[in-house]
C-alpha cells in the first residue's frame, strides 16, 4: 500500500501539533478510499483502534511509550476538522470521516473502479480469437459478471452513504433524539427511497403541527415515542386528527342551555325594572291583611 500526499494537505498539517499530523498520516490518509475519499467503511476505524495505530513501543531513552488516549485521539480528530483537513460524517458506532483535500489525480484508481474493465479490453486485445468449440458468448458473459461483482462493494458504499444523509435528515427532524443507534439500525431495515422519505417526512411534520395544536388548546398529549419505535410501528400511516376534549363540547352545550332558559316568575310586562324597583314591585300571591284589621 502506498499513497500521495499532496501540496495542499502538507500545507494543512504545517503548524498542526504532533499527534494531529501522525492521526491523520498514520490513522487516516493510508485507509481513504480513493473514488469517494471516505474512511471508515471498506476499514471500519474507531479512536480505538486509531490508538493502536499511533502504539509507540518502549525502547531505552524514550519516556513516551504507549497508545495515545482515547481523549488525544478524540481531540486531535476535531483539531483536524477544524484544520479543514476532513469532516465528521459518523461518529456513534464507527468512525466515518472524509478528507476534504485529497487529490484523486494523485492517488492510483482502485482495482473494482477501473481495472476490471480496463483487464477486460487487454484481454480482448491482447488474445486472438482462437476456435476452441466453445460459444463467444460464455467469454463475454463472464467478463461481464467479473465487472459486475467488482463494482458492487462501490454501489454498495455509495448507498451506505446515501442512507446515512437521509437518516441524517430524519433525526434532525424527528423531536425525541434519543438511541440513534437503533433508530438507524430500523433505518436502514427499511431502506426508503428519496419520494419515500419525503412522504415519511411530511408525516412526521403534520404530526408535529398537530401536537402543537392540541398543546395549545390546553389537551394533554403523550410523550413522543423512541424513534426506533417510531420507524418499526411505521406511526408515519397513522392518521392526524385535530378534535376539542369532551370538557370544551359540554361547555359549549352549557352555554347553549343557560341562554335559553326561562324564568316561570319573571314578569315579561315589567321587564327587569319589576325586579330592581322594590317600591314599585308586588307579587300577586302575598295576601293583604290591612283590610281585616280595621
Amino acid at each position: 500500500m502506498y499513497f500521495t500526499v499532496n501540496d495542499k494537505e502538507l500545507d494543512a498539517l504545517c503548524g498542526l501539533s504532533y499527534i494531529q499530523q501522525i492521526t491523520y498520516l498514520r490513522g487516516i490518509r493510508p485507509y481513504m478510499d480513493r473514488n469517494t475519499f471516505i474512511v471508515g467503511i471498506k476499514r471500519r476505524i474507531s479512536y480505538q483502534s486509531l490508538a493502536e495505530v499511533l502504539y509507540i513501543e518502549p525502547h531505552q531513552g524514550i519516556t513516551e511509550s504507549g497508545s495515545p488516549s482515547r481523549q488525544q485521539i478524540r481531540r486531535a480528530v476535531k483539531g483536524l476538522e477544524r484544520s479543514g483537513l476532513i469532516v465528521i460524517q459518523s461518529f456513534d458506532k464507527h468512525l466515518i470521516l472524509k478528507c476534504l483535500l485529497a487529490d484523486i489525480s494523485y492517488c492510483v484508481q482502485n482495482k473494482p473502479g477501473t481495472n476490471p474493465t480496463q483487464q477486460a479490453d487487454t484481454k480482448s486485445h491482447a488474445k486472438l480469437p482462437i476456435n476452441t468449440g466453445y460459444s463467444e458468448g460464455v467469454g463475454t458473459k463472464a467478463d461481464t459478471d467479473e465487472i459486475l461483482k467488482a463494482d458492487t462493494p462501490l454501489i454498495k458504499e455509495n448507498n451506505y452513504i446515501y442512507l446515512l444523509q437521509r437518516f441524517d435528515h430524519f433525526w434532525r427532524m424527528y423531536p425525541e433524539k434519543k438511541s440513534r443507534e437503533r433508530a438507524f439500525e430500523i433505518f436502514k431495515q427499511i431502506n426508503p427511497d428519496e419520494p419515500f422519505l419525503q412522504s415519511m417526512l411530511q408525516a412526521l411534520d403534520q404530526q408535529i403541527k398537530t401536537r402543537t395544536a392540541k398543546e395549545a388548546h390546553g389537551e394533554w398529549v403523550p410523550a413522543w415515542k423512541f424513534p426506533a419505535n417510531w420507524l418499526s410501528q411505521k406511526c408515519w400511516e397513522d392518521e392526524v386528527k385535530i378534535e376539542l376534549t369532551q370538557e370544551k363540547r359540554n361547555e359549549k352545550c352549557g352555554t347553549n342551555t343557560k341562554s335559553g332558559a326561562i324564568d316561570p316568575f319573571w314578569n315579561p310586562e315589567a321587564g327587569d325594572a319589576a325586579i330592581t324597583d322594590k317600591d314599585e314591585y308586588k307579587q300577586s300571591n302575598v295576601i293583604n291583611l290591612q283590610c281585616y284589621r280595621q
